[in-house]
């Protein structure tokens, strides 16, 4: 057991990390959700470490598509602290139907976390303290709140759920994905029905719940909360865990390099002559950057890649194994792992209208680069153009619009 703020606590934590999120393609065509890397680390590492920093080192993690991702990274844990125990949900059909996978595997009150959603310490402390009910919700501020469950309280308590409302003027208090449940949870997940999106919701079980006169106590946070719904909220995740960690110089920086503000430079990495980087930046392990390139603030570029001479890079993710060639430009922008960007690559961020899961949504973003696309030299890719996994792109192309996976562009 370990203690928190002199109490001493065993509760276990279930943590839901099955799904795909489609809305996040084509990352998550080659890694779950939570497997997507922000601030050099995957979205589930930051909610495995915020569990044990509170004290909790027992881990259920409910995995389902491509959890061999999950399961080959973490292993049992103990590189975390932590000991994790792993249950399939097959198919996904929901978080409540995720839950019931653990059913087994727990006793008493327990800790039930969404795995792609960054939570702070503290509100994950408030929540365990707060046992006195059958079930305990964590609710926050978010605007526009219509994208995810809007919660009504009055005195503390949860007095309804609505999902995806339509309308602005539901509210703005919404379900944060962190939850304390006693058993009795699981009476109510054995009678569920499937929902209009053909999923059991957790939010229904919690909605018998109060229907059945049960108290649902809310805790309101305050601290810094992050989901990911769609790609450019990637970018914001990624801002803000890079200003979150702790970051340390461990490769060389050559004469005439210049490194400047919240900056972490992997193991083997080599910064050349001329090479300017403004923080917060992360740099992996065995990477090549410069000469004479820009590394501007909210960028992280992961393990195993190189930054060709004269290229300048902002507020972007470039995942592992990725190579842009010289004087290319890239503002916010998602690179998947193993792209190779020809020289005089350009990808500017800019107002565009982007399609994503057949829906039309408004936002500021430069390219969406899925994993092993190659993309020849003097290619521009105009503000929110997605290009899939595995694609091949000609010299001098001009990226207008989406384009699909295994797509050859000449």
């Amino acid at each position: 057991m370990t203690p928190i703020g002199g109490c001493y606590y065993a509760m276990i934590a279930v943590v839901l990390a099955a799904g795909e999120g489609s809305r996040l393609k084509p990352f998550t065509i080659t890694r779950p959700k939570v497997m997507i890397p922000v601030g050099n680390k995957p979205i589930l590492e930051y909610v495995i470490a915020a569990l044990r920093d509170s004290g909790i080192i027992d881990i259920i993690m409910v995995v389902g598509y491509k959890r061999e991702k999950i399961m080959d990274y973490f292993g049992d844990g103990r590189a975390w602290g932590v000991n994790i125990t792993y249950v399939e949900q097959s198919p996904q059909l929901g978080t409540a139907h995720a839950l019931r996978q653990a059913a087994d595997k727990v006793a008493g009150q327990f800790l039930l976390v969404n795995g792609d959603t960054i939570v702070n310490t503290s509100d994950i402390k408030q929540i365990m303290n707060a046992r006195d009910c059958d079930a305990v919700m964590l609710v926050t501020h978010a605007s526009p709140a219509k994208k995810y469950g809007v919660v009504e309280t009055n005195n503390g308590l949860v007095k309804d759920i609505l999902e995806k409302p339509k309308y602005e003027d539901n509210g703005n208090i919404v379900n944060a994905g962190v939850y304390c449940f006693s058993t009795k949870i699981f009476d109510f997940l054995s009678c569920m029905e499937i929902s209009e999106r053909g999923e059991y919701e957790l939010t229904d079980a919690i909605k018998k719940m109060i229907g059945s006169g049960y108290a649902v106590r809310s805790i309101y946070s305050k601290a810094i909360w992050m989901d990911a719904l769609y790609p450019w909220d990637l970018l914001k995740l990624n801002s803000e865990t890079l200003k979150r960690q702790k970051l340390g110089v461990s490769g060389a920086i050559e004469k005439g390099a210049m490194i400047s503000g919240h900056v972490g430079i992997g193991n083997n990495t080599v910064i050349r002559p001329g090479t300017y980087i403004q923080g917060p930046v992360c740099i992996g392990d065995n990477c090549d950057i410069g000469p004479n390139s820009v590394i501007l603030p909210d960028t992280s570029i992961g393990s195993n890649c190189t930054i060709e001479p004269l290229t300048r890079i902002s507020n972007s993710i470039l995942m592992d194994n990725v190579k842009v060639a010289s004087l290319s430009h890239i503002s916010g922008s998602i690179i998947g792992e193993g792209a190779m960007l020809g020289s005089g690559f350009i990808a500017e961020d800019g107002d565009a209208t982007v399609e994503v899961d057949g829906v039309l949504k408004k936002t500021t973003i430069g390219a969406i680069i899925g994993d092993n696309t190659c993309i020849a030299g003097g290619v521009l890719a105009r503000p929110g153009n997605i290009i899939g996994i595995r694609c091949k792109i000609g010299a001098g192309a001009t990226i207008r619009s989406n384009i699909s996976d295994n797509t050859v562009v000449v």
